[in-house]
């Protein structure tokens, strides 16, 4: 039998879970079964009575020699750091069932993975059950689950109940849902539209034509919050493309020609939530003439880029490239951009290499850049769209003000604060109900650090002249954005505030100025009222 891989967690899902070493001693040990187990909410629950089996499994193969998870007959487990358990199904659970993790200990974050014989994971779940942390399957007749692998999050551990029961029959789907499946039916053909109904973790596979330049499998009709997630498959069933949102809205639209060796595309929801949609295969529409570079060559051929505002229209996989004027410090954004549309700016040297690149720093979808920010001069701009979807947008050019000139004041960032999260470190932290006066020009960042107290407070922005816009970021001790707003406050009047919750620290707060000068304002931390933490 192949090797059983771990669960892991892609981008920000599931982390990689290590499996134990062979050990002489079981190391995972019962739980006794007595109420007051503290869940992740902090408040008791009942424990449910529990059975305590001699022996866990904690590799695959040990399984087949324990006892099965049997309905109703809850397992109180303790699993230590680094360690997963694997079980076998009772006959007695029927075809259909659940599997659910319930009265976590404190800090304990289970995952649950179901796999077929060859060690592949067909469902798996971290944060689905009914209790905060708490994980949850459901398995359907159609899934072919030879055992169910419990470990958690991190390889950290902890302490938890698991259960199984049954569930009513459900309808045996009328798609493929394993690759292996697909590969015994037909393709997927253009233009019919397929219906389907996922259950919460259901995923559906379909086998791909031969011929599949100028093709695009887009997902239609979502109902009910329904989000989509189209991704395409080796022979491995490695991802090799995949799409979330390019089909508008929650909609995904996938090239077939994107995944250099697939074999199948796979359907799912986002986090496994149960949805209903249509699927459809469709010619790719060609993309619009360009009216801007679209490579380096072009570029270096073209006149550099101007100040002012200018409208990009992208087709799939379309990217712009623009020379950047020898001299001067430039602000690039990106603006008012059409449904779904997700720029990304890059500053490149002279043999196209990426000095800078920005997503969302401009609000939003939208995208910010200076070119000071690069560590040496720049020669061009590239603008794309993240996942090479199409879309509309502006492309805004603003040359900043050189410092001593007499036309504009100089962009110079307030004496005393700092744009480097290294050297907001050593500073002082923000004090809590002191106003902090900003003196920044168009692009311009200034980042606190903030107090270690552990209660939720409020970043709020006012006193702004006309003109001038901020934008708050929270960002974590590695400078990853944690949460971010930008706009004028929702109750009327210049200004924005940022919640930040009570989480441990250190972290930071960085405030951009995002108007079109120099912008004198007012930075405050305070704590929220009540309702608004």
């Amino acid at each position: 039998m192949a090797p059983i891989p771990p669960p892991s967690r892609r981008g920000g899902t599931l982390l990689a879970l290590a499996l134990a070493a062979p050990l002489a001693v079981p190391c995972a040990v019962l739980l006794p079964a007595t109420p007051g187990f503290a869940t992740e909410r902090g408040a008791p629950k009942s424990a449910t009575p529990c059975t305590t089996p001699a022996r866990l499994a904690l590799r695959p193969q040990e399984a087949a020699a324990q006892p099965p998870l049997r309905p109703d007959q809850p397992l109180c487990l303790r699993l230590r750091r680094g360690e997963s358990a694997y079980f076998r199904v009772a006959a007695e659970a029927g075809r259909d069932y659940a599997v659910e993790t319930r009265q976590l200990a404190r800090e304990t974050d289970p995952v649950l993975a179901a796999l077929d014989a060859d060690g592949t994971v067909l469902l798996e779940d971290d944060d689905g059950g009914e209790e905060a942390l708490a994980a949850r399957l459901e398995v359907g007749a159609d899934a072919a689950v030879r055992l169910i692998r419990v470990g958690t999050l991190g390889d950290q551990g902890g302490r938890f109940t698991l259960a199984l029961r049954r569930l009513p029959p459900q309808p045996v789907p009328d798609f493929a849902t394993s690759a292996a499946q697909a590969a015994t039916r037909p393709p997927l053909a253009l233009g019919q539209a397929v219906a389907l109904t996922l259950r919460r973790h259901q995923r559906a596979y379909f086998a791909l034509p031969a011929e599949r330049a100028g093709l695009l499998a887009i997902t239609r009709d979502l109902r009910e919050g329904t989000d989509t997630v189209l991704e395409l498959l080796d022979a491995r069933g490695e991802v090799v493309a995949e799409d979330d949102d390019g089909g508008g809205d929650l909609a995904s639209a996938l090239s077939l020609a994107d995944g250099a060796g697939a074999v199948v595309l796979r359907v799912r929801t986002l986090e496994g939530a149960p949805g209903r949609f249509n699927l459809v295969l469709e010619r790719e529409p060609p993309a619009p003439p360009a009216d801007f570079p679209t490579s380096l060559e072009a570029a270096r051929a073209a006149p550099p880029l101007e100040a002012g505002r200018r409208s990009l229209t992208f087709g799939r996989r379309q990217s712009a490239y623009f020379s950047l004027p020898a001299e001067g410090e430039w602000i690039l954004r990106t603006d008012s951009l059409s449904d779904g549309a997700d720029t990304v700016l890059a500053l490149l040297d002279a043999e196209g290499r990426v000095l800078a690149e920005d997503d969302d720093g401009g609000g939003g979808l939208a995208s910010r850049i200076a070119t000071r920010r690069a560590p040496q001069r720049p020669a061009f701009l590239s603008v794309r769209m993240l996942d090479g979807r199409p879309g509309r947008f502006d492309l805004v050019s603003q040359a900043m003000p050189r410092p001593g000139a007499t036309t504009a004041p100089p962009v110079a960032v307030t004496a005393g604060v700092t744009d480097d999260l290294a050297e907001a470190a050593r500073r002082p932290t923000l004090l809590l109900g002191e106003a902090v006066a900003l003196d920044l020009g168009a692009g311009e960042a200034a980042v606190f650090a903030l107090p270690h107290d552990g209660r939720p407070a409020m970043a709020l922005t006012f006193a702004l002249p006309q003109g001038t816009g901020t934008a708050l970021e929270w960002l974590d001790a590695e400078g990853k954005v944690l949460a971010a707003q930008q706009g004028d406050l929702p109750e009327g009047g210049r200004g924005v505030r940022l919640t930040l919750p009570a989480v441990p620290r250190p972290s930071f707060l960085r405030v951009l100025q995002t108007g079109d000068g120099q912008g004198h304002f007012q930075l405050v931390l305070i704590r929220p009222a009540p309702g608004e933490e």
